[in-house]
């Protein structure tokens, strides 16, 4: 797995919020040496670049196809068949990716849910997007090489007031509330993410590894900083699901990682395309 950039001159570290238009490029970031995740960031600390094609999504709310929504018994479990996966493309990433698989991590309280804590805030949970690099067969054949995976991360703060645009995704969990259970969503159940964020909001990118066993060193990850609001009865529907022996699943989440010196992490600024 290559150096990172930072490894062999740690004083680089320090112009942690200059930004280079022709320097910096998704090759850069992909030289970076991986971690274990999740990790806490500073985010105010991380070199800061803005010279990365936006984040492109294609398919995902917009999908003419129907999702299936799945109580695995640790998480809340979001697919779609093969035939219409969406796609990811742009900022760090090289080449397009395959979605997967979506899921939730959470906590028993609305600060302790997150896996990834920025600049030492927690939120009530965390929204993970899976996708498979599509120079890979599969997500199975992906998670071998380092730049197998792309993991889009979404904060989950709870709000008073619900979100309008989760209420498809939570009459879907209404509906799986027991272990193995299944209902079919439509693609408007993502319609949380369809906000303008996604092309022009800033986020943080490391390398590093899946969250769960067997913490495979292959992710890409993909944070975003302005958190997604969700009503506290919404997110409660989560901490209703249930786990084995028909106990509430309370917390899905690991515990943060250390992260060691040349393991670099990336501030993005998001700079809107021109037509």
């Amino acid at each position: 797995m290559s150096k990172s950039k930072y490894a062999d001159h740690p004083q680089k570290e320090k112009v942690s919020t200059q930004t280079c238009s022709r320097y910096y490029d998704p090759e850069q970031i992909s030289k970076l040496r991986a971690s274990q995740s999740p990790i806490a960031i500073s985010v105010h600390r991380c070199p800061t670049w803005s010279s990365l094609d936006p984040l492109q999504f294609r398919g995902y709310w917009d999908n003419s196809a129907n999702g299936t929504l799945l109580n695995t018994g640790q998480t809340a479990y979001f697919t779609f068949e093969s035939s219409a996966r969406p796609r990811l493309c742009g900022g760090p990433l090289i080449g397009e990716y395959i979605f997967e698989q979506m899921h939730f991590h959470w906590s028993v309280d609305d600060f302790t849910g997150c896996e990834h804590v920025l600049d030492g805030h927690g939120y009530a949970a965390e929204c993970h997007l899976v996708h498979y690099n599509t120079k890979y067969q599969s997500l199975e054949a992906a998670v071998a090489h380092p730049d197998g995976l792309a993991v889009v991360g979404f904060l989950l703060e709870v709000v008073d007031a619900p979100n309008p645009s989760f209420d498809e995704f939570v009459e879907g969990l209404e509906k799986i509330k027991k272990r193995d259970q299944t209902c079919e969503v439509s693609s408007e159940s993502l319609a949380w993410m369809d906000r303008e964020d996604l092309s022009s909001g800033n986020y943080v990118t490391y390398k590093g590894s899946l969250t769960t066993p067997p913490y495979t060193e292959c992710v890409t990850w993909i944070i975003y900083e302005k958190p997604v609001q969700i009503g506290s009865e919404q997110l409660g529907l989560l901490r209703q699901l249930e786990g084995p022996d028909s106990i509430p699943i309370e917390r899905n989440v690991r515990p943060t990682q250390r992260h060691p010196p040349g393991h670099s992490v990336i501030y993005v600024k998001q700079v809107k395309a021109k037509l």
